[in-house]
């Protein structure tokens, strides 16, 4: 029941940009786990990453194609990420059991979602997604490895927030998150497979199959709010989500 429930959390969160890891620190600590479970959380993002390959299959194909050059600017965004991600693993890693700081980065959250989509209203801008714009977006996502800080919601506000049209936003947003979870998975391999060996390997498989099945519903339906520039939307229930649990802990 643990791990649907985790599945589940995982496939709506890591779509709606309110913060996958953060919701899963809060899941895990309020099933009494206190030591963070990151080989657990990476497998479940694993079950999102295969949402994404169905979802984007022909983008996917296309980079392979007409558009190759898509190709460079992920890779230009994917640097700074794992940089982030290297230099600064271990002390991320404590963070997971700090669910007060996890409250305050929900909040940050959603004052950078409210922020996207006033812009976004406001704005005529339509730039072309470009080296400065992807580079950018990259360090967005790296600084999303903190658990509240929603890795979409990151990723599609800063590059609506560059004059990016929320289309293309999305796209992006999308399409560099699937170096950045392999990245991941392949970082804690040793530590994914000797959890599954020394837990229950059945726990990783239903918690990962759930994530699948339950993202696949989440990212048609957070396109949908994107394209009408409803983001706020997640940006009230981030501020409402992360003041509560600041005011609770």
């Amino acid at each position: 029941m643990e791990a649907i429930i985790s599945g589940v959390i995982q496939g709506i969160t890591e779509f709606f940009p309110i913060s996958s890891s953060g919701h899963l620190v809060l899941l895990h600590n309020a099933f009494g786990m206190k030591e963070p479970q990151i080989a657990f959380d990476i497998f479940l993002h694993l079950g999102t990453l295969v949402s994404i390959l169905i979802f984007f299959w022909k983008d996917i194909h296309n980079l392979f194609g007409k558009d190759r050059p898509m190709l460079i600017l992920l890779a230009i965004a994917s640097i700074p990420t794992f940089a982030i991600g290297i230099t600064f693993e271990e002390s991320i890693e404590k963070l997971f059991s700090m669910p007060k700081t996890t409250g305050l980065m929900l909040m940050i959250t959603g004052i950078w979602l409210g922020l996207a989509s006033f812009y976004n209203n406001i704005s005529k801008e339509n730039k072309k997604l470009g080296l400065l714009n992807s580079f950018i977006i990259g360090v967005a996502q790296g600084v999303a490895i903190i658990p509240g800080i929603s890795r979409s919601g990151a990723t599609i506000a800063t590059g609506m927030l560059t004059g990016l049209d929320k289309e293309t936003s999305f796209r992006f947003a999308f399409l560099l998150a699937i170096p950045a979870i392999l990245g991941a998975s392949v970082v804690k391999a040793s530590k994914i497979s000797m959890s599954m060996v020394s837990e229950d390997a059945v726990y990783f498989i239903i918690g990962g199959l759930t994530a699948m099945a339950v993202g696949n519903f989440a990212i048609r339906a957070l396109l949908r709010l994107v394209e009408r520039n409803q983001l706020y939307l997640f940006g009230v229930y981030c501020l409402v989500v992360g003041g509560m649990i600041v005011v609770s802990m």
